[in-house]
């Protein structure tokens, strides 16, 4: 008896396994803390709130995709064979039509720093660590939590042209060669979303998903794990620049520059955050934990917090589930309704009629949450996953060869 068999028939994906309610209820808060940032301003929703969202809900979703990752290519089972190969060739077209996807965002003019372009990236260079296990997952995130914020201050220090500020890629970048190797610094190193500080919160949430999120404490040692992770981050941050001296040195490099200003000027720079990277000039810059900051401190830090509520939202989701249905609907489609609000922000500011108000923010958090409860209750998967998940099954597929046995 003869059976023709497709390579690319091996799925890349745990089809037959229910969602993880808590993961989209995470994703929700994730794409509706970043939205709150886009639309609002620190006076109107208070310092504290708006200095807690900012970043640290990019770096939420960082971590949530790479538990994506591993959870649609095997959970806690790395993927191996046919089905690697389908997984990676699917995950590399994701890639592709993100990073376009984040390039016509950002042509539209919107004052969101849109970070698709960043996250295409790592994705592909999560492809050769999907056969990993949790334990060597945590490991390289560990290693590159580290290393990685101290490699982009190293290589900073001794750049002879002072770097970019809040870049993100953009398309005309891609109209020259020194315009390339530009798009490459903006994503690999000084952009909002640099590759080189940013890979660990991916990594991290690989991790996590390949450990598994359907263990009956996993919320307890997600919290735990966390909170401690963040103390560490943020509190080691507080005791540095407090007790061994930080404060004091930024201080006196910020009174040279303006005399008898400097803590003023420190105190305000800290609470506004940074965008991607920290100054080089003095090292001690590297004592900060503010969001978008890259510093091992912030990346230890925000990546615990990301942590620490995944696991609260796990939690949650046990013993609320019904009341979170409209923020997991939505945590189901980020990336339809990420998209979806850049492109509002755009043609509200064409037409001049964005204010950032309490009534433009509301406006931006229900709308979604409408949205997207009636889309997955009638319609399913966001057209934006749809059109994704099509894209990554197709190119599953390519190049596969019949077997005949």
């Amino acid at each position: 008896m003869t059976q023709i068999l497709s390579q690319a028939e091996a799925p890349p994906t745990p089809r037959s396994l229910p969602r993880i309610v808590g993961v989209d209820v995470a994703r929700g808060l994730a794409v509706l803390g970043m939205i709150a940032v886009h639309t609002a301003s620190a006076e109107q929703i208070g310092e504290f709130a708006f200095f807690a969202l900012s970043g640290r809900s990019a770096i939420l979703f960082a971590v949530l995709a790479g538990v994506s990752l591993a959870l649609t290519t095997g959970g806690t089972r790395p993927p191996a064979g046919p089905g690697l190969v389908a997984a990676r060739r699917s995950i590399a077209a994701r890639a592709l039509a993100l990073f376009v996807l984040g390039l016509v965002l950002t042509q539209l003019g919107s004052p969101a720093m849109v970070i698709l372009a960043t996250y295409a990236v790592l994705f592909l260079i999560a492809l050769p660590l999907l056969r990993l296990s949790w334990q060597w997952l945590t490991a390289v995130a560990a290693v590159a939590a580290v290393a990685g914020p101290l490699l982009s201050f190293a290589i900073r220090s001794h750049m002879d042209v002072p770097g970019t500020f809040g870049e993100t890629a953009r398309f005309d970048m891609l109209t020259s060669v020194d315009g390339v190797r530009h798009l490459g610094s903006v994503i690999l190193l000084e952009g909002t979303y640099p590759v080189l500080t940013w890979v660990p919160f991916l990594l991290a949430g690989m991790a996590i998903g390949r450990w598994g999120l359907r263990r009956e404490r996993a919320g307890l040692v997600l919290v735990a794990l966390g909170s401690a992770l963040a103390v560490l981050g943020l509190g080691g941050s507080w005791v540095a620049l407090n007790l061994f001296g930080g404060k004091d040195a930024l201080v006196a490099h910020l009174d040279e520059m303006m005399p008898g200003e400097g803590a003023q000027l420190l105190a305000d720079l800290l609470r506004m955050g940074s965008f991607g990277t920290v100054g080089t000039d003095p090292w001690q810059w590297m004592l900060t934990s503010t969001p978008h900051s890259g510093t091992v401190f912030e990346v230890v830090g925000s990546g615990g917090v990301a942590v620490a509520v995944l696991g609260l939202c796990l939690l949650a989701a046990r013993v609320v589930p019904r009341i979170l249905v409209p923020l997991a609907a939505l945590g189901s489609m980020p990336l339809t309704i990420y998209a979806g609000h850049i492109v509002a922000l755009a043609l509200l500011l064409r037409t001049e009629s964005f204010t950032q108000s309490w009534a433009t923010l509301l406006w931006f958090l229900a709308v979604p949450l409408i949205f997207a409860t009636l889309w997955r209750h009638y319609l399913g998967r966001g057209p934006l996953e749809w059109a994704l998940n099509k894209i990554g099954a197709g190119a599953a597929r390519l190049g596969s060869r019949p077997v005949v046995s």
